[in-house]
């Protein structure tokens, strides 16, 4: 990786008409700097004996261990504990400034509860809210069991208001559209059928379908 000299720096070798740098180790903050350290972490991860997944490269096999990373945030899974923190250990030999922070109560937005009797409960409450505010709905308003009835689709409802500009509702539909698609695909995979609905009108929704986020 090469940079420019700074404006005004010169070395024994010439100055920035002739020469760069060249860096020895990434700096935090360049354009470079995510797929330096993911590069990184992939080469000391292969090094410890983990498969990467075929399906989602944020996803590392060993033996009964999955290793789930996010930027520079990460969780494991296996059978036991003693197990996890052996493995750990293992990865900090191999120059991996990691550490062991025990269960997790909440990963990338995502609240984890765990129950004693074994079961694990996922749940989103902050960005169902935001939702909520963004939409302009109460959490006090009437809530319904079903999101969507099945046998119901959407149409284009050309002869519909166009949403935007239509007064009586007050949200971006796009926006709104992007955080219910990361809720359904996170922690509430009821909601899948009736926002895959909704994402199909995204170029040209209508006050129907505005009606129908509500």
């Amino acid at each position: 990786m090469y940079m420019e000299l700074p404006q005004g720096i010169e070395t024994t070798h010439g100055s920035g008409k002739t020469h760069v740098f060249q860096l020895i180790s990434n700096l935090y903050g360049q354009k470079q700097a995510g797929r330096v350290w993911n590069q990184y972490l992939f080469d000391k991860l292969l090094d410890a004996g983990y498969v990467q997944s075929q399906i989602d490269n944020c996803i590392f096999y060993k033996g009964n261990i999955l290793f789930i990373v996010y930027a520079d945030d990460g969780i494991f899974l296996g059978a036991s504990e003693e197990q996890l923190l052996q493995e750990i250990k293992l990865l900090q030999k191999l120059r991996l400034d990691i550490e062991d922070q025990g269960h997790p109560s909440d990963y990338v937005g995502v609240n984890i509860q765990h129950h004693q009797d074994g079961p694990y409960k996922f749940t989103q409450q902050v960005l169902i809210n935001t939702i909520l505010d963004d939409v302009g709905l109460k959490p006090s308003y009437k809530k319904k069991l079903i999101p969507m009835k099945s046998s119901w689709y959407l149409s284009h409802h050309i002869n519909s208001i166009p949403f935007y500009d239509c007064n009586s509702i007050q949200f971006n539909y796009r926006s709104i559209i992007g955080k219910l698609n990361y809720l359904a695909q996170t922690s509430r995979p009821d909601i899948i059928f009736a926002v895959h609905q909704l994402a199909q009108y995204l170029a040209d929704p209508q006050e129907d379908h505005g009606m129908a986020v509500e």
